[in-house]
């Protein structure tokens, strides 16, 4: 099984892939996209990593990607002015090829727990930023789509909440999918 991790800064992606995903699955290799570098074309450098993204997840297991292609169709249009319209189609020609990938996006109840790390491109947009990431999540025609909420209204949940929540969604997917080969 692959795995790509999703959501705004400071949602907790890293402790997510560390905590959770490697106790489930000690095997798995984190790869983590990152924004497009100064002296590069962002479109080029993008289209290219999105292609290999996509391409090793349908030809690999035990690959889990800390950020993923919802987080081009938030940052790319808001932060670097870039339409995303490529990624959309291209999304849809490989959402047949992902039944292996799950898809997880980590959300918070209250993004104003959050503390500024002072990496994040705009910290004060955060919440538009998770709103921007749902729907786009939401509307992605991938099948094997979870959310998780990693911060509730107090904090950062615990880490066997969370992995509670991944598994039982992790049944649910099995399920639905067994159901669809019939």
């Amino acid at each position: 099984m692959n795995y790509v991790v999703m959501g705004i800064d400071r949602v907790g992606k890293n402790t997510f892939v560390d905590k959770v995903l490697r106790d489930l699955d000690p095997d798995i290799q984190e790869i983590h996209l990152s924004k497009p570098p100064e002296n590069v074309d962002p479109l080029m450098f993008t289209k290219a990593e999105y292609s290999e993204y996509f391409m090793k997840l349908k030809e690999n297991d035990h690959l889990v990607y800390n950020r993923g292609h919802i987080d081009e169709f938030v940052y790319g249009p808001l932060y670097r002015e870039q339409d995303t319209y490529w990624l959309k189609i291209f999304e849809q020609e490989m959402s047949d090829c992902m039944d292996r990938t799950i898809f997880i996006l980590l959300v918070s109840d209250n993004v104003n727990v959050m503390e500024d790390d002072g990496n994040s491109l705009d910290y004060s947009r955060r919440q538009e930023e998770q709103d921007l990431f749902i729907r786009n999540f939401q509307e992605s025609p991938m099948r094997n789509k979870v959310i998780i909420r990693t911060i509730d209204r107090n904090g950062y949940r615990l880490i066997s909440s969370i992995k509670e929540d991944l598994v039982r969604e992790m049944v649910k997917i099995t399920e639905k999918n067994k159901n669809l080969k019939r």
